[in-house]
């Protein structure tokens, strides 16, 4: 069975071979990637993580270390927008780790806030989940308030914790408990 999961303009769906196009215009755009752990991808570049993603993308999370990636297809056109990526980092913590890239003609449009939460949504109910975390770059305020509206709420700030692309950079960390997780969408 492949996971798929609809929301009301989307099929969050894995990433196919035939996805290459849509996705180089936004793995390639320096701007989407500046907070993301990609170089501008090429062509060449977006196949290989395509066909690497492919093959080691799960449907489930069920052992830590497990991912899904799922792609942001919209209904009405079948383009490709964006995508979803969850991590199980934990299971004797029950903690996945999750994120999303948005294509750059299609954000403060509220996908992102719909494949997330449908996502999130099917994560707390299909598996054994307590506690789903986003770490955020400082200097990426728009995810930040993204994350505060699918109800997480900022837990740290750790102040030069990574060497990314050149620079020290500070992290936030976002989470939710499943308990506090109310699976009716809000806008």
């Amino acid at each position: 069975m492949q996971l798929t999961i609809e929301t009301e303009r989307l099929i969050l769906r894995p990433l196919r071979v035939e996805d290459v196009d849509d996705l180089l215009q936004y793995q390639s755009h320096p701007e989407i990637v500046r907070y993301i752990p990609w170089p501008e991808r090429t062509r060449e570049q977006v196949v290989e993580a395509l066909a690497k993603t492919i093959a080691d993308s799960k449907d489930s999370l069920s052992e830590s270390g497990d991912f899904i990636v799922l792609a942001w297809e919209l209904k009405s056109t079948g383009k490709v927008i964006g995508q979803s990526n969850s991590g199980l980092e934990s299971t004797r913590d029950q903690l996945v780790d999750i994120g999303w890239v948005t294509h750059q003609d299609f954000q403060r449009q509220g996908y992102a806030f719909e494949a997330t939460r449908a996502l999130m949504d099917y994560i707390f109910k299909n598996f054994p989940v307590h506690r789903i975390i986003a770490n955020i770059d400082t200097r990426n305020p728009e995810s930040a308030k993204l994350a505060e509206k699918l109800g997480m709420r900022r837990e740290a700030e750790f102040k030069d914790s990574e060497f990314f692309k050149g620079d020290w950079c500070s992290m936030w960390l976002y989470a939710i408990l499943k308990s506090e997780f109310n699976s009716k969408p809000s806008r």
